[in-house]
């Protein structure tokens, strides 16, 4: 027991005995409105302890509340970092995803001002739900960019091989000129091609279907297509990797041919090194 819960005690103990004592002495009506009197007193000191737990129970929902906010707030400003690094997806992309993200960051600043003053325990929680309700940043804002930040990558690396590809190319015709038999090496190079096309195709299509996205407001409907739309991103991301590693195989594959070739130049393979490590 605290000292003020001991107090609080102490006072209410107090509080009922006199009356007694005085009841028990003189016997007359002012002793009945002491009593009274000493009722009310305890019930006011149970309504001050009743008080103090929920001004705690505010509190902790105050609390609970700035910490979800403050989680989204670093989020999104790592967020919003990535994409401007962006390099291979348009301007215009660029500055609406940021400019979503502001919206975001300005949104939940104003929510988290509208909590910590926040005093009725009703409006507490529906501000604090509203933080995953209405603010929709990890179920679309995150997704959406995190997606358009792995497409760009995805690109950039299709970009990155395909110039490799080319430097491979020429030494596998040099090779062939050689006369080497390089038709292993040529399926690879078609191979490699092929995948790094796709590839691309993929990182462009994950980007235009989650381009469109908007918070779904509570609309179920809304909702599940957005998740629809982010499912079918995910897959042409996962699809793009997929791709690009087949097409590091493939340069692998290239690599180890042309060494085995005495007319095959020894210098492609400094430069290819340097590319794989980047693509890892």
């Amino acid at each position: 027991m605290t000292i003020k819960q001991l107090v609080i005690y102490v006072a209410l103990v107090l509080g009922l005995i006199t009356p007694v004592l005085v009841f028990a002495q003189t016997p007359s009506v002012g002793a009945t409105v002491n009593a009274d009197a000493s009722v009310n007193a305890a019930g006011a000191s149970a309504s001050v302890t009743a008080g103090a737990k929920l001004t705690a129970a505010e509190s902790k929902l105050q609390t609970r509340g700035d910490a979800e906010i403050d989680r989204r707030t670093a989020a999104l400003i790592d967020l919003n970092t990535r994409v401007q690094a962006m390099q291979k997806v348009t301007d215009a992309f660029k500055q609406n995803l940021s400019a979503n993200i502001q919206t975001q960051l300005t949104s939940v600043a104003a929510l988290k001002v509208k909590i910590d003053a926040d005093t009725d325990p009703t409006t507490l929680k529906a501000d604090l739900k509203s933080i995953t309700d209405s603010y929709r940043i990890f179920a679309l804002v995150l997704p959406q960019g995190s997606i358009a930040a792995a497409a760009d990558r995805s690109v950039t690396l299709v970009s990155m091989m395909s110039t490799l590809g080319a430097k491979l190319q020429a030494r596998v015709q040099a090779a062939g000129q050689a006369g080497n038999n390089v038709t292993a090496l040529t399926a690879a190079l078609t191979d490699m091609a092929s995948k790094l096309q796709d590839a691309q195709t993929q990182a462009e299509a994950a980007v235009t279907a989650s381009a469109a996205l908007a918070p779904d407001g509570g609309d179920a409907t809304k909702m599940a297509s957005n998740n629809a739309a982010l499912k079918t991103a995910r897959a042409d991301i996962k699809t793009a990797t997929t791709d690009l590693t087949a097409a590091r195989k493939d340069v692998t594959t290239i690599m180890a041919g042309l060494k085995s070739m005495p007319a095959a130049s020894a210098s492609a393979s400094s430069t290819v090194s340097a590319t794989q490590t980047q693509t890892q």
